[in-house]
């Protein structure tokens, strides 16, 4: 599981608790984006070009968006965006100020691309290497299965139980983004990113809390934040928490070498262990020394070298947990490559 740190301190943290006879860890790990940048991109602008001259005229009433919104939410989508972002040194991040229509009128599709006589001009304009342009953005807000609600108020009075009734929507961003790099005149990147988001209301009156959800106009408001937000992910490498497993120690050097990396004393720890693993006769001690060795190593960034002791852990004694590291760390190590470019100077 991992969890994203919105933050990128400079000394590796651990949250722990325990569990029977391993300690679970949370360690923090830099993880690749998705998408790849040219590494000699470190100054990037990001556009609005998103806005509609037109809707369709049944949207606004089989949804709760109103028309009127558009561009608010394509702004806030831009806020999300910008704001992760900055939570990484990868790039120089400036927001070009103003809008631009849309070149599909509906803004629910890509259309033309914006001529490089312009992205220049905007490039210079800004002193950015690229542009990373909202080209489409559409929201909106859907009440999930109306029928089931009336069901259930109808269900509630004739129980006379006078329970509460849920209702459920659903938000809803589609954005189309493009990366302009206008040294090569090329498109860097050009997809769809799609993001969801499950609202509830609850009342005892069934069309009080529909009434309620429709009028939940920050619903949109986040989903619009979060899909900037979600979509940056993939452009910049970022920490996360991940878990981690450690065997505990129940006496001697095992306990001693626990308590030096609770104490962050990792250096020691993997020491400690090592000995452990070169002195011990019992196959169990030496896995789970070499299991331990191979996480201090992870947490140093010698991934190589807890590769290595992950395998021995896995010699010793053929446990699943010490393949499903070593599973982890293969990943990792292929990772190095991407990571090496989208974190270069």
């Amino acid at each position: 599981m991992k969890l994203l740190l919105k933050t990128s301190p400079f000394a590796l943290l651990l949250l722990i608790y325990s569990c029977s006879g391993i300690r679970g860890m949370n360690v923090e790990v830099m993880r690749a984006a998705e998408i790849t940048v040219d590494p000699e991109i470190k100054n990037i602008a990001i556009v609005n070009r998103s806005i509609p001259t037109s809707k369709p005229t049944l949207e606004s009433t089989l949804t709760v968006e109103m028309p009127a919104q558009d561009k608010d939410l394509s702004e806030e989508c831009l806020r999300g965006m910008v704001e992760t972002l900055n939570t990484s040194a990868r790039f120089k991040t400036t927001r070009v100020e103003g809008t631009m229509n849309a070149p599909d009128e509906r803004s629910i599709a890509f259309g033309a691309q914006l001529p490089w006589t312009m992205v220049d001009s905007i490039c210079a304009a800004h002193s950015v290497d690229a542009l990373i342009v909202l080209e489409y953005f559409d929201t909106d807000f859907s009440v999930l299965n109306p029928s089931a609600t009336a069901a259930a108020a109808v269900g509630s009075v004739l129980n006379g139980s006078g329970g509460q009734v849920e209702a459920r929507g659903t938000a809803k961003a589609h954005a189309g983004f493009r990366i302009y790099y206008p040294k090569t005149k090329s498109i860097l990147y050009e997809d769809r990113f799609d993001y969801e988001k499950i609202w509830k209301q609850q009342s005892t009156n069934p069309i009080d809390a529909v009434a309620k959800l429709i009028k939940k106009n920050q619903a949109l408001i986040e989903v619009s934040y979060e899909t900037g937000s979600e979509f940056s992910m993939n452009v910049v490498p970022l920490y996360y928490w991940e878990h981690r497993d450690m065997y505990k120690g129940k006496k001697g050097a095992m306990e001693r070498g626990e308590r030096q990396a609770l104490s962050r004393d990792w250096e020691g720890a993997i020491k400690t262990w090592t000995e452990v693993y070169e002195t011990s006769a019992k196959s169990k001690i030496r896995a789970k020394a070499a299991f331990n060795t191979a996480l201090g190593y992870e947490v140093q960034g010698d991934l190589a070298k807890a590769k290595e002791w992950v395998q021995k852990a896995y010699i010793e004694d053929g446990k699943d947990a010490a393949l499903r590291y070593s599973n982890i760390l293969e990943e990792r190590i292929r990772e190095q490559a991407a990571l090496k470019v989208q974190t270069s100077e």
